[in-house]
């Protein structure tokens, strides 16, 4: 006779057991901000702490909202703290970009809500920010497939790439025979592919597995991350990578990334369009296929209805686009629609609608201000800013951004050439927020119904 769902339960896997037993744990809500290098996600965690440590100054939701009061806590016992300090004493005073983050770290802030009533007193809460690489996220796709088939999906994508680097890699994939064996062919292997992602990277591709062959932080070096995507040919070699690889999925990515993951209740995913509309289709599609990876997890399609339960406890996600200052204040409204034609493709392809989403274009910190000038009779919003490139106060025309994605063959990437500034020179006083576009709305849409 077929188990009863009482027998069943009885041999559900441990993570499901996990996860049932955070439901009674603490009433911390955590928040997960993730985001591939280059989002601007360091910044953006600072000055979210900073907006909430100084919300009387700037925040409209206090126009809306009872009173409250946030306090920036201890860290936490065993687990890597986020460096508030250091990064607003870089953009306030030294205004300098701080430099990203290469690994997971948390931040724990006590909110005391005061009621519109005095006779209703008060109450505490406590809000946990994680800062989550996005380039580690991307691997949690791997928890649902084995070494063949990642070695198959990761090979079809560089093929479809039409990329000389990939071709490269490809080609000694193909050279490989049963005799390819021994330590000098998984060095020599490892090393071109790694090579070749991190190339692949720096040239704005997003959908790249393992995340710790670009960011390895404490585990550079480690021989467990010496495997890469073969074929069949060389049986010894598929042999010792799968070993690997399997090794690496159970002990880094459901071992360490997964177990920061569990109990997340909100999520702050951050998307560069800039650099989506600057590098091109390929890149941008790229960056699209990263984002349902990213997402992996919540996708209800393909799962059995225990895991569906259980698993994500996400119920919010809130897609930012960053670097909203790069643009002229005229054009966010052609931003938003951007950010939001992402998301709404998002949704037609996942079924993730158990799962409130919102979208928000921002500046963590805004270094520039739009002006408006003639030019050739005609007049335009510009940019205002110190330029990264040479410390000078510029004017800058960035064009206009479109309302739509431009489909395959008519992308002009060259139309897009938006410039990188630096922190402005300004001076702050000791109780003001960081001057930014839209993080009140973030705090809102984010933490609105909890203030």
């Amino acid at each position: 006779m077929a188990k009863n769902i009482f027998d069943s339960l009885l041999d559900l896997p441990n993570e499901i057991v996990d996860q049932v037993s955070t439901l009674f744990e603490s009433n911390t809500i955590k928040i997960a901000i993730t985001g591939l290098s280059r989002s601007g996600k360091t910044v953006f965690i600072t000055s979210l702490i900073d907006q909430l440590l100084h919300q009387n100054r700037l925040l409209s939701v206090t126009t809306s909202h009872a009173t409250f009061k946030a306090t920036l806590k201890p860290p936490l016992h065993n687990v890597r703290r986020f460096d508030y300090y250091t990064f607003i004493e870089q953009l306030k005073n030294e205004k300098l970009w701080p430099a990203g983050t290469d690994a997971i770290s948390h931040t724990l802030l006590e909110f005391e809500r005061k009621s519109y009533f005095s006779f209703m007193g008060s109450s505490t809460f406590t809000i946990e920010l994680i800062d989550y690489p996005g380039e580690w996220l991307l691997d949690l796709s791997l928890l649902e497939m084995g070494y063949e088939r990642w070695s198959v999906q990761t090979l079809a994508w560089l093929k479809g790439l039409d990329d000389p680097e990939a071709e490269g890699y490809l080609k000694m994939v193909h050279s490989l025979s049963n005799e390819s064996r021994g330590v000098e062919y998984e060095t020599a292997l490892h090393q071109k592919y790694k090579s070749l992602v991190l190339s692949l990277k720096e040239r704005h591709y997003s959908q790249i597995t393992p995340g710790r062959f670009v960011m390895p932080s404490d585990l550079a070096n480690d021989p467990m991350l010496v495997f890469a995507p073969i074929n069949g040919a060389s049986s010894q070699l598929v042999a010792v990578f799968k070993q690997r690889y399997e090794k690496y999925v159970n002990e880094v990515v459901k071992g360490i990334h997964l177990e920061h993951f569990k109990g997340f209740e909100r999520q702050v995913v951050l998307v560069d369009v800039i650099e989506s509309l600057e590098n091109g289709y390929k890149c941008h599609a790229d960056m699209r296929e990263g984002l349902k990876s990213m997402l992996a997890l919540y996708d209800h399609n393909n799962k059995n209805f225990l895991l569906q339960w259980f698993s994500p406890s996400i119920k919010k996600v809130l897609f930012v686009a960053t670097k909203a200052d790069q643009v002229a204040a005229s054009q966010h409204a052609n931003f938003s629609a951007l950010l939001e034609e992402m998301v709404v493709e998002l949704r037609r392809d996942m079924d993730i609608s158990h799962i409130e989403t919102g979208t928000q274009i921002v500046s963590a910190l805004k270094s520039t201000t739009t002006i408006e000038k003639k030019y050739e009779g005609k007049q335009l919003s510009f940019v205002r800013g110190i330029l990264e490139e040479d410390g000078q106060l510029h004017d800058l025309y960035p064009g206009e951004m479109p309302s739509s994605f431009p489909n395959k063959a008519s992308w002009k990437s060259e139309h897009y050439a938006f410039k990188h500034f630096m922190p402005p020179k300004r001076n702050y006083s000791e109780h003001e927020a960081l001057e930014h576009i839209n993080m009140d709305k973030v705090i809102e849409k984010l933490l609105g119904d909890l203030l």
